[in-house]
C-alpha cells in the first residue's frame, strides 16, 4: 500500500485505558515527504462525555470544565477517518495506546476505519533499538531538549515528537538505514507482539496461535469462543482486542 502523507499523531485522554477512556485532544502534524519541508499542524478538542480522571488532569492540565461545551469525537469521526486513510502515522508508543483508543472512538461512533489502510512508525520501537529509554531521554539524547514535563494545552509535545522524528532520521541515514525499511519492518505486524499481520492482499490475519494465517473475519464467525478467550486475556494487547472488536 502506498501512502500520500506522513502524520505525527499525539493525543490527550480522560485516562489510561484505551478501551474505556476517551480522547479529549487530538493533534496531527502532516507533511508530504521525508524532507519535512512543509508541515501543517491541526489540533482539536472534544467533549468526552465522561469525567477526566484526576491523575490525567495532573498530566495534561485539561479540566472537565474546559471541554464540557465542545462537540463529541463522533461529530468529527468521518472526516478524521478520511484524513488518516492512506497515511503513514508516526508517534511514540502508539501501538499500545494511541491507535487502540483511536480505534475505540471510531467504533463507538459507528464509523468505518480500516487499519490496513495506514502505515505505522512507532518512534518508541526505533528508540528502543537505538537507545532503550523514555521519550524524555530520547529528546535529550537526539535533540538536546532537557524537559521534565510538557505544556499539554499547547502543541509543544507534538512539535517535540516531530523534532525527534527528524533527528532519528539523520541518525538512521548515518547508519545506512532508510525510513522505508523502518516502515516495512514495523508494518509486517499490526501490534507490538506480532499477533496480527496484514497479508499481501491487505487482509488482516492471525500471525500466531491455533488459527495462524487465517483471516480474522473468518475466525470470528467460525470460532467465537477463541475470540472471547482473546478478549478476556489480560496478556494480549489492547491493540489486538480493538482490531478484533472493529473487524466484522
Amino acid at each position: 500500500m502506498e501512502f500520500n502523507k506522513y502524520l505525527i499523531l499525539d493525543l490527550e485522554s480522560t485516562g489510561l485505558d484505551p478501551l474505556k477512556d476517551r480522547i479529549i485532544k487530538l493533534t496531527t502534524i502532516s507533511f508530504s515527504d521525508e524532507s519535512v519541508s512543509d508541515t501543517e499542524t491541526k489540533s482539536k478538542y472534544f467533549n468526552p462525555k465522561i469525567q477526566i480522571s484526576e491523575d490525567s488532569q495532573k498530566i495534561h492540565g485539561i479540566s472537565n470544565k474546559e471541554v464540557e461545551d465542545l462537540n463529541e469525537f463522533k461529530h468529527y469521526a468521518k472526516s478524521l477517518a478520511s484524513y488518516f486513510e492512506n497515511s503513514c502515522v508516526i508517534g511514540y508508543g502508539i501501538h499500545n495506546f494511541h491507535l487502540p483508543i483511536l480505534l475505540s472512538e471510531f467504533l463507538r461512533a459507528g464509523v468505518t476505519f480500516d487499519i490496513s489502510k495506514i502505515k505505522i512508525i512507532d518512534l518508541k520501537s526505533i528508540y528502543e533499538k537505538l537507545r532503550p529509554r523514555t521519550l524524555y531521554n530520547a529528546l535529550k539524547d537526539f535533540c538536546s531538549i532537557e524537559i521534565e514535563s510538557f505544556e499539554r494545552k499547547s502543541d509543544e509535545k507534538s512539535e517535540a515528537i516531530l523534532e525527534l522524528f527528524l533527528s532519528q532520521q539523520n541518525e538512521l541515514s548515518e547508519k545506512n538505514m532508510s525510513i522505508k525499511s523502518i516502515i516495512d519492518a514495523q508494518n509486517k505486524t499490526l501490534d507490538k507482539e506480532g499477533f496480527l499481520i496484514i497479508s499481501e492482499n491487505e487482509e488482516i490475519l492471525f500471525a500466531k496461535g491455533k488459527y495462524q494465517n487465517q483471516n480474522i473475519k473468518d475466525v470470528k464467525k467460525l470460532y467465537p469462543d477463541y475470540v472471547s478467550w482473546i478478549m478476556d486475556n489480560e496478556n494480549i494487547s489492547p491493540m489486538v482486542k480493538m482490531i478484533l472488536s472493529y473487524e466484522n
